[in-house]
């Protein structure tokens, strides 16, 4: 009988111990660990991590529960992850949403394991602050994009500057040659109006002659605006893909670059609209800058509200000024599309974020932008409403 009751002292005193070793780690682990009883999920124990993570006191949080820092919408995903089946002891919950006391919002990864104190299940779960690591992931992941679209951009470069010279050739020819027909045709109208005063009306290319002699002069000049306009576009694409050295103290023409981005994408806007304007004001201050990255800016935004409107019916207006108030030069890109919803434009520059993935969207555009003026000390806010449309405006400061 004595034998017995040492024994059982010994197993006593070692539980006692266990208990000790147990509670010292769980005091101590820099992890934020809560304890719950399995079937009610009523709130036993939080170590001084864990107060510290939820901004509660132990008391609070034994008094509140769980779901006074579960976010509503992950509680259903919490209750779900705990393992209902006796064989099942551990569960993982990568990313879960959690409330501090403050109302701020993070992210927890989550290890759980379903442990026996004293013939009580428990629910053990471990909580990694993981918001920091998810940011900077995400940066990594936008930093990466950024490589990419870089790379994206001298590839481009190398490839306008060879279609520009293949271009270049034939539209010398058509430069060229316009302009010499032009002035053969001024020499021999002489010749061919005396011709039809003596024998009377002839044709020429399928025209009455009488015809012919008010068309000719503007073919021919229709010729040359169009060799000069295929120059210009030309031109502009490899100014948009070359790389570019300056620093962003540079001093930009505002409405010179509005009208070389107006130029790359004539094509893309007679597409899309049939009622696109212009609206710059006249004698604006240089702003500062850097001319390709601002011009990349623009680019992105017309694109964007073009791909936004419902048919060609609907407009886009892009206008400048100059804000007293600030000091700053402003762009507003005006377009009647379908709008933003409120949701969606809280996300609107953040990377990858888009909704217009099937078309082939890759929700960097306006994330790329923002970036570019946040460099700039300038700022892009948008201002939309379903069924409303959507005006993007950019500030920008005067070059000094």
């Amino acid at each position: 009988m004595k034998t017995k009751i040492t024994e059982r002292k010994q197993m006593e005193e070692k539980l006692r111990e266990s208990e000790e070793r147990f509670h010292q780690i769980f005091e101590q682990n820099e992890d934020a660990i809560v304890l719950f009883k399995r079937e009610t999920f009523e709130l036993i124990d939080a170590n001084p991590a864990a107060e510290a993570l939820y901004g509660y006191s132990r008391d609070d949080l034994q008094r509140l529960g769980p779901w006074s820092f579960i976010e509503p919408g992950d509680y259903q995903l919490f209750v779900q992850a705990v393992p209902r089946q006796e064989s099942v002891k551990n569960f993982i919950i990568d990313r879960l949403t959690c409330i501090r006391k403050d109302g701020a919002k993070f992210t927890v990864a989550l290890r759980g394991k379903i442990i026996r104190l004293r013939d009580v299940e428990v629910v053990y779960c471990s909580n990694r602050d993981i918001t920091e690591k998810l940011r900077m992931e995400e940066a990594m992941r936008t930093s990466h994009a950024r490589l990419i679209h870089a790379n994206k951009m001298t590839s481009l470069g190398m490839l306008v500057s060879g279609i520009a010279h293949e271009i270049n050739n034939p539209n010398n020819f058509i430069s060229f040659n316009s302009a010499l027909l032009a002035e053969a045709w001024n020499d021999a109208t002489p010749i061919l109006s005396e011709y039809y005063q003596e024998h009377g009306e002839f044709t020429l290319g399928g025209l009455p002659f009488s015809e012919m002699l008010e068309a000719a002069p503007k073919l021919f000049l229709g010729l040359s605006e169009g060799s000069r306009r295929i120059n210009a576009i030309v031109n502009n694409l490899k100014d948009f893909a070359r790389e570019d050295t300056n620093s962003v103290h540079g001093s930009i023409d505002i409405n010179r670059l509005i009208q070389d981005a107006f130029s790359i994408l004539s094509h893309h806007i007679h597409k899309f609209t049939d009622n696109f304007k212009l609206s710059l004001a006249e004698k604006l201050p240089p702003a500062k800058g850097n001319a390709q990255q601002i011009e990349q800016v623009i680019i992105n935004l017309i694109m964007n509200s073009l791909q936004a409107l419902p048919d060609k019916s609907a407009g886009v207006r892009v206008g400048t000024a100059f804000e007293d108030g600030s000091g700053c030069l402003i762009i507003t890109v005006r377009d009647e599309g379908k709008g933003m919803n409120k949701k969606v434009l809280e996300r609107a520059i953040e990377p990858f974020f888009t909704t217009r993935l099937e078309q082939g969207g890759t929700g960097l555009g306006l994330s790329i932008s923002a970036s570019i003026l946040k460099e700039h000390n300038g700022s892009l806010e948008f201002e939309s409403a379903p069924g409303r449309g959507t005006t993007a405006t950019v500030k920008l400061p005067l070059a000094l």
